[in-house]
């Protein structure tokens, strides 16, 4: 016969009411802390080291939304700790111009460049001097009538700003030239510019016979709003030059202020930038006079 294959159907509960001596042993002396032997030799599970299990909530999904409360709370947070901005300055405020919003600095900046302009213009700028050629000319004078050339050359020396001394290198006055190159001095300024002399800041291309040059004793204040004639006189040794030479070592010559000053008061005077005038090569210098 075959042996039947073991089934949960063969296991059958101990009836409790009515338990043989071996059934009540065991179940009155179970442990389940302790590892223990049963009737069957085999050594019960110990469960002592596994980890306990807390409970645990499950919660609905409205529960898991975040709190309208608690969220703007957390906004409130993040914008104290956020720098605060700083606020617009006036000059980066837009002003409308013609229908485009421009900031005022850029309108600003433009006009406040202008302005230091036209005053540094107005207090350091020098007059405008151009050529008057119906003024300049030459005439020959007996420079040495009064002392000799040694003497002369301290007179000069000790009067004006002399260019080139060694060009009084002939005893004869007929030799030199006294030769006057006008200018008409332009002054847009409302304050009136003095000078103490024009002197010769490039002697052209004869300078080893260009002197020294002066203004006349009218031509050392241009006043404020005017246009004055002013007057160069120029002293040149021709000796050895032909006419032509002549009068291209005039014609060559580079003048400037020296000293130049506007009057701010009666009191006040404030030094101005030099001005540079060339002679006018229009004007042709005759020696022969």
């Amino acid at each position: 016969m075959a042996k039947r294959k073991p089934s949960m159907d063969s296991i059958t509960t101990p009836d409790l009411e009515n338990l043989n001596k071996e059934q009540s042993k065991a179940i009155n002396t179970f442990d389940r802390y302790t590892r223990v032997e049963d009737n069957s030799g085999k050594i019960r599970a110990d469960f002592s080291r596994a980890q306990v299990v807390h409970d645990f909530e499950i919660k609905s999904k409205k529960e898991e939304e975040e709190d309208p409360d608690d969220a703007q709370a957390l906004v409130e947070e993040f914008s104290a700790k956020r720098v605060p901005n700083a606020p617009t300055k006036a000059l980066d405020k837009g002003v409308k111009v013609r229908g485009t919003y421009i900031s005022r600095r850029k309108i600003i900046t433009p006009i406040v460049i202008v302005l230091v302009l036209l005053i540094l213009i107005a207090f350091f700028a020098p007059p405008i001097y151009t050529a008057n050629d119906s003024l300049s000319g030459c005439r020959s004078e007996d420079i040495f009538a009064e002392a000799g050339v040694t003497l002369y050359k301290e007179k000069i020396l000790s009067s004006y700003h002399v260019y080139n001394i060694d060009a009084v290198s002939s005893e004869q006055s007929d030799s030199y030239r006294i030769c006057t190159v006008a200018f008409d001095a332009k002054n847009y300024m409302p304050f009136p510019v003095t000078v103490d002399d024009y002197i010769i800041s490039g002697g052209g291309d004869y300078s080893d016979n260009i002197v020294y040059a002066t203004a006349s004793s009218s031509s050392k204040e241009i006043p404020a709003f005017s246009t004055e004639t002013i007057e160069v006189e120029i002293l040149i040794n021709a000796d050895g030059l032909t006419d032509e030479q002549f009068d291209q070592a005039i014609t060559s010559i580079r003048l400037s202020t020296k000293g130049a000053k506007k009057k701010i008061t009666d009191s006040i005077s404030i030094p101005c930038l030099p001005a540079f005038m060339n002679v006018s090569n229009v004007i042709t210098f005759d020696p022969d006079i």
